[in-house]
């Protein structure tokens, strides 16, 4: 797509259904063209050209994937192609925040290796780990009585805003617990979950981690692997220490000004084109302090982890200062200017992690990242392509060239919860029929019609025939028919109460699929034969 015009990507609303644009076979044919135009891209970034970048960035971040996968005993690469080593081998890449995601978001990891699989590369999952938890709880369907309910259900404590990377389980004891209250609850509800078979491979993973994020995606990757799909996997955390990423920060920093003015013109031609007055959707835009410009990475100290923006500002062409908003104090300063070698920059910013300072991308540079630095192809969900609808529009109007495609992806599975037959067409029609009794009763009197109803009958008759040229003529007929309805009110109101009852059962009916057909629930609470049949079988894999 090129442009803003807006698109409408919507989650399927039928079990099973696939979102998947371009579609699954086209993917092969759209990283094939992504390769060829990042193979003619040699953008300089401050003394390191892409193409150079781009293999930088591969050895880094995959040397770093083996040495993750090692930690937590899913060393099982070997046998797959290897991009860091052979330039033919595609990498294919895709990420989410690690949490107890919905079969909606998983379905992109597996589709990265079956895509990967089918060109002879490899699949590549960043682990989003700078983003904050929306809950430590999710949400279990359970039985009360005859009615379907759900309630959220904690495997931590909520410990406040702090980034994945920092997040320390808090209560050992509720997350160790954590599968037996949700299947307690459950009480068979759902028939063979995955949780029991998967919880235990979370708990075990506090021996090589305190992390609840890492805990989370150790499981989660062990069960891909079990099902056959093995990608490489890494936290974004590490990625964003890499070498080839802080050149690429290097360049964006030493280009603010340029930058911000392309994002803000981007985003406001963004929020005109979807018809958005809000001033923090999809993202704010990057603010000015005197001289200090807001850069597009969050920033934060391992000892105060809350995220907080870069603020850099410009001392002299060749010096910079950088600040975590709200200090006072500078971070650090870098020897870098719009036309300065960014070597001794990048030398200095490798020095932050080791004084506990998270230097972190955002949303949009975490995909900028990713898709021009890193893969041949980027799996998106809905909403992370809708983010990068805007992010396509400031890559062209900062590096002036169109940015790689992207296969956006996701699936809607319920968990085969008890339905009921309502449908909201049955409650479209009995509401109909409830207004018709009500506006016209006289066309459903029982016949013989009942001599108490004639005379109402015959006025609303005559109201109805009478003169309307007037206002007063009309106010006058309005208030007859309205009385005649009153009076032959009584005269339905059987048939009206049955309906009521009707429409109540209807609406409870649609309460219940509503929680019956949620997309939402935790892939972990899903039949597992069925969620691995789904999965496999969206992603182009065999279905079970």
């Amino acid at each position: 797509m090129t442009g803003l015009t807006p698109r409408r990507l919507r989650a399927p609303a039928s079990d099973g259904a696939l979102l998947a644009e371009p579609p699954m076979a086209e993917a092969p044919g759209l990283l094939d063209a992504n390769r060829r135009r990042l193979s003619s891209w040699d953008h300089d970034f401050q003394g390191r050209r892409a193409g150079r970048l781009r293999s930088m960035a591969r050895s880094e971040i995959l040397d770093r994937s083996r040495r993750f996968l090692l930690r937590f005993g899913l060393d099982d690469l070997d046998g797959l192609p290897d991009p860091s080593r052979d330039a033919d081998a595609p990498l294919v890449v895709t990420g989410h925040q690690p949490e107890l995601s919905h079969p909606g978001v998983w379905v992109k990891n597996f589709a990265a290796a079956s895509i990967a699989r089918a060109v002879g590369g490899l699949g590549l999952n960043l682990i989003v780990d700078n983003d904050i938890p929306k809950a430590v709880a999710v949400r279990v369907p359970f039985r009360d009585g005859d009615r379907l309910k759900a309630r959220h259900v904690p495997f931590d404590e909520w410990a406040g805003e702090s980034p994945f990377e920092d997040l320390r389980v808090q209560d050992e004891q509720t997350f160790a617990s954590f599968a037996d209250r949700a299947l307690g609850l459950m009480g068979g509800l759902v028939p063979d979950p995955l949780l029991p078979e998967d919880w235990p491979r979370a708990v075990l993973a506090a021996g090589q981690t305190d992390r609840l994020g890492l805990r989370l995606a150790a499981m989660r990757r062990a069960r891909e692997a079990s099902w056959g799909a093995r990608n490489a996997e890494v936290p974004l955390g590490g990625v964003c220490e890499s070498e080839a990423f802080l050149w690429f920060a290097s360049h964006l920093l030493a280009h603010l000004p340029r930058f911000r003015e392309v994002h803000n013109e981007s985003l406001d031609r963004y929020r005109k084109a979807h018809g958005i007055r809000s001033k923090n959707h999809p993202v704010p835009a990057l603010a000015t302090e005197g001289d200090w410009q807001e850069a597009p990475f969050w920033a934060w100290r391992r000892d105060h982890p809350r995220r907080r923006p870069l603020m850099a500002r410009q001392v002299d062409p060749s010096r910079m200062q950088l600040r975590i908003a709200g200090d006072d104090e500078p971070l650090v300063e870098l020897t870098l200017g719009p036309d300065r070698d960014a070597c001794c920059a990048v030398e200095r910013l490798r020095e932050l992690p080791g004084r506990g300072v998270r230097l972190r991308t955002r949303a949009l540079t975490t995909t900028m990242f990713a898709r021009a630095l890193l893969g041949d192809l980027f799996i998106h969900g809905i909403g992370g392509a809708k983010y990068d609808e805007l992010g396509d529009e400031i890559f062209r109007g900062f590096f002036g060239v169109d940015p790689p495609g992207y296969l956006t992806l996701s699936l809607t599975l319920w968990p085969g919860l008890p339905d009921d037959p309502a449908s909201a067409g049955q409650l479209r029609e009995v509401g109909a029929r409830i207004r018709d009794l009500t506006f016209n009763p006289d066309r459903h009197l029982p016949d013989p019609l009942p001599e108490a109803a004639r005379e109402a009958l015959e006025a609303k008759r005559a109201a109805l025939a009478g003169p309307v040229g007037s206002r007063a003529q009309r106010a006058a007929r309005y208030f007859a028919i309205r009385r005649a309805n009153a009076e032959l009110s009584p005269f339905v109101s059987a048939d009206r109460e049955g309906l009521r009852r009707r429409e109540g059962r209807l609406r409870a009916g649609l309460a219940r699929n509503a929680l019956a057909h949620s997309r939402e629930y935790a892939a972990v609470l899903h039949p597992a034969d069925r969620l691995r049949s789904a999965l496999l079988g969206a992603a182009g894999g065999p279905r079970i």
